[in-house]
């Protein structure tokens, strides 16, 4: 079971480290759109476990 956290660690450093890179050189674009529909969705889910 470790090793597999392992190697999502080591993925997950190399991703952040190419998002960091296109950010850096200006190539990172956000799609806007996709993120508020995705914020959207978590204040939907969060209203619907307050009311429970």
């Amino acid at each position: 079971m470790q090793s597999t956290q392992a190697s999502n660690a080591v993925f997950e450093t190399k991703k952040v480290e190419e998002i960091k890179l296109a950010i850096s050189e200006g190539r990172f674009q956000v799609n806007s759109e996709k993120v508020a529909d995705g914020l959207l969705e978590t204040v939907k889910d969060l209203l619907n476990a307050r009311k429970r």
